[in-house]
């Protein structure tokens, strides 16, 4: 089974560059061209003037592209800026959920998400995926709450109800 992921992307959140003229908070937005959504994400970090949470935002897109590129001490540095730029984000702490939880680290990966749910108790990917690293530790009482509680958050997810039936019949 592999762990739900969500893309980050900025949105309408970079301000400051013009419709007509595509500059780095435009290529940091768009997701087609991850080659141009990293340049522009680099372009825009360094040019180190955003607000906070815009740069914030900015780092966790481009650790993102590292973690597709197996480039991990790149995420993983470009994940902590993200989190000190914006420790009330619960996105940078669950995609580095997901860059341990790759790394078969579920120690880590556990200690993410739970910091994701602490910061958004309604973030039933993190209940999720929380559960699949407990289960990937032995730890099957703590997956099935998890996956308990992504149910009652979303309880269209067939993920988590599927995983729970299954702890449950054994």
């Amino acid at each position: 089974m592999q762990i739900m992921r969500i893309v980050v992307i900025l949105g309408g959140l970079l301000c400051g560059a013009s419709l007509a003229f595509a500059g780095p908070a435009d290529d940091c937005n768009q997701v087609r061209d991850l080659g141009r959504q990293l340049r522009g994400c680099t372009a825009y970090i360094d040019k180190g003037i955003g607000a906070p949470e815009n740069l914030a935002t900015a780092h966790l897109n481009r650790a993102n592209i590292y973690a597709q590129r197996g480039k991990q001490d790149l995420a993983l540095g470009d994940y902590a800026a993200a989190m000190a730029l914006d420790p009330r984000n619960p996105l940078a702490p669950y995609n580095r959920g997901n860059l341990y939880f790759d790394a078969k680290r579920y120690d880590l990966a556990i200690a993410d998400y739970s910091r994701a749910v602490e910061l958004d108790g309604e973030f039933a990917l993190a209940f999720l995926n929380r559960g699949l690293a407990h289960e990937r530790l032995g730890d099957n009482a703590a997956a099935a709450k998890d996956y308990g509680q992504a149910l009652a958050i979303d309880p269209a997810s067939k993920a988590a109800q599927k995983r729970l039936e299954r702890l449950n019949s054994q």
